[in-house]
């Protein structure tokens, strides 16, 4: 299944807030207003996976709270399932 479909079923959108080389951005708005930020890079056979829950104040302006995933890597072959059990709401 594509990247997108997955993280779709979970509420994430393609974002545009910036440019990773070999990455997709994605973004959900949770039900308490928590914007989170949603990074898939590939790596070879792998994905680097970060998550990172935030607060928008302004289209530029966005403040980190709490704690996300940061530089998690997972096998090709395993990325669906982490995902489909990491970001389940």
């Amino acid at each position: 299944m594509k990247l997108t479909d997955i993280v779709s079923r979970h509420g994430f959108q393609v974002s545009n807030i910036a440019n990773i080389k070999d990455a997709k951005l994605y973004t959900r708005i949770n039900q308490d207003g928590v914007l989170e930020i949603l990074c898939v890079q590939k790596i070879g056979n792998a994905f680097r996976i970060d998550r990172l829950p935030v607060i928008q104040l302004a289209p530029d302006i966005i403040i980190p709270i709490g704690e996300g995933i940061s530089n998690h890597i997972v096998s090709k072959e395993a990325c669906e399932n982490y995902l489909n059990l990491t970001l389940a709401s």
